[in-house]
């Protein structure tokens, strides 16, 4: 699992590779909201590289949003893959932080 970040305007955006699963939010979490958090911008994530969301990747995303949301800004995952997109339905997680196709909605999103 790796990650990576930059600013488009006042929005972070972050992109997650690999494997959400215990392993890979072991290695990424602690950064992932090392970027995102503190700064409390909004945050587009691009999830087009991750193959895999477990039970810890969503409760990452819903602290992230958490937080966020406590400074005025929202959290938001464009470009989700198909299998990765059923896990997000099923747990409920889209109910909670918004899923867009593509960054460039994510990005209206969050500026709506």
């Amino acid at each position: 699992m790796d990650l990576d970040f930059t600013d488009i305007g006042d929005t972070r955006r972050v992109a997650l590779v690999g494997r959400l699963d215990t392993a890979g939010v072991g290695r990424v979490e602690t950064r992932f909201n090392a970027v995102v958090a503190p700064v409390g911008k909004n945050t587009i994530v691009d999830m087009s590289e991750v193959s895999f969301l477990a039970s810890l990747g969503v409760r990452m995303m819903i602290s992230t949003g958490r937080v966020l949301a406590r400074k005025g800004a929202k959290l938001v995952l464009f470009s989700v893959t198909p299998p990765v997109l059923e896990i997000i339905q099923t747990m409920g997680l889209s109910d909670i932080i918004p899923v867009a196709a593509t960054e460039a909605d994510a990005l209206a999103l969050v500026a709506g």
